[in-house]
């Protein structure tokens, strides 16, 4: 009997191809896609090297997979990961992307596997895109106009239900809507976007458990058909971040939290630490222990980040702190609704937002999660000290879309900075 049970057990395959990664807001999705066959194979967690170390996506990797015996193409176990590093995201300040967007509004037909589902109205998914406030105004709105979509089609895809669909798995309901798609509209169609969007039909969010979908970094993404998935502005605007690489936003120390971004739980554009990742904005002065003398304030007047790329931020790295208390870069930037930012929450509106990420990451912008987290908000005419830091920052009053902040390190106390009034 035991060695009976024992021949089933599946044995272990080498498999090598590209990680990729799927934000669904309530888990990771981790798939290996085999190089020559574009076979995806679903794996168990995010491998780790042989040192242990997690590979971050987009890598080339090699491991071995024991495979599942209900579902061959998924992984109970993996081991043996083996890596050629991918670089992460680098600055593309002032190189513009031109997206072309394929969205596919996927409904199931009845067949002897399962009945069919509606999906949204196409006539309504493309005028969230098109409309005078709407998805594709949002993007160039928050990138400064150097990520813009040069085409949005929203076409209907229905196709056959089965089993599969029916349980949500995102690979074989982007499979069957292009497949869907090359027959109605032709290969050379499909093939002519950089960029594929997926709205899964009505009555599947308890069972997909995600609104919103993507790959990160990637090309597609995947939405519910309601108001907190395909109609949400900040759903959308979130996803398509992470298919350029971006991760969620955080505050006291968790997911999400930060509401002043589209990588959290707001409706408006990214965050300092964000669009510098991007490469969207720039600094006004990048401070150190070499920039900012201590026990000397400095002088800088920050612009509302909606209305300039050029210099809307103070970035800071702390060095003057100890090897064993630097572990975090800050970022300063005024939010102010408008433009891009015309839903704001008033909570951020005319402050001063102040982020903390990881500094490893920060510096040299690996492929890896650098954890933006909201430090707090500096209201208008007033002072800020940050002892972990040894920062203190006092702001002006608002003028227009702009606020003057003077900013000094001590060594021991915020009292041997000088007045600086």
């Amino acid at each position: 009997m035991v060695v009976g049970a024992s021949e089933r057990v599946p044995k272990r395959i080498s498999l090598q191809g590209k990680l990729k990664y799927k934000d669904a807001r309530v888990r990771d999705i981790w798939t290996l896609v085999q190089s020559g066959t574009g076979v995806v194979y679903k794996l168990p967690a995010q491998p780790l090297d042989l040192t242990g170390y997690p590979i971050p996506a987009t890598n080339i990797v090699t491991l071995d997979c024991t495979p599942d015996s209900e579902m061959g193409t998924g992984c109970t176990n993996i081991s043996r990961a083996q890596v050629s590093p991918a670089a992460g995201p680098v600055a593309r300040v002032n190189i513009d992307i031109t997206l072309r967007l394929l969205v596919m509004v996927v409904s199931y037909t009845a067949s002897s596997s399962c009945g069919d589902r509606a999906s949204a109205d196409v006539a309504d998914v493309r005028d969230a895109y098109t409309n005078e406030l709407g998805y594709m105004n949002f993007l160039r709105n928050c990138s400064y106009g150097q990520a813009t979509y040069s085409n949005v089609t929203v076409i209907s895809t229905p196709v056959p239900c089965t089993r599969s669909l029916e349980l949500c798995d995102e690979e074989n309901i982007a499979f069957t809507a292009r497949m869907s798609a090359t027959i109605m509209y032709g290969s050379a169609f499909v093939s002519s976007y950089s960029r594929y969007t997926y709205v899964v039909p009505y009555g599947l969010l308890s069972t997909c458990g995600w609104v919103g979908l993507a790959e990160l970094p990637g090309t597609q993404t995947w939405y519910t058909p309601d108001g907190d998935g395909i109609f949400n502005k900040g759903t959308v605007l979130q996803e398509s971040l992470h298919n350029f690489g971006l991760y969620h936003a955080w505050r006291n120390g968790t997911e999400y939290q930060d509401n002043s971004t589209s990588m959290g739980w707001g409706n408006s554009c990214p965050s300092a630490p964000e669009l510098w990742r991007l490469g969207w904005a720039s600094p006004l002065a990048q401070l150190n222990s070499s920039t900012l003398p201590p026990k000397t304030f400095k002088t800088y007047t920050l612009p509302a980040t909606y209305a300039t790329s050029q210099g809307n931020m103070l970035r800071i790295q702390p060095d003057w702190l100890s090897k064993r208390n630097y572990t975090k870069n800050l970022y300063l930037a005024l939010r102010m609704q408008g433009g891009g930012d015309r839903d704001l929450l008033d909570e951020f509106d005319g402050k001063v937002s102040v982020h903390e990420v990881n500094k490893t990451i920060d510096n040299v912008m690996t492929a890896v999660d650098p954890r933006f987290s909201l430090y707090g908000t500096i209201n208008a005419s007033t002072s800020l000290d940050m002892p972990s830091y040894k920062l203190r920052v006092i702001s002006s009053a608002l003028v227009s879309s702009a606020i003057t902040v003077q900013i000094c390190r001590y060594e021991r106390l915020p009292k041997e900075c000088v007045d600086a009034s």
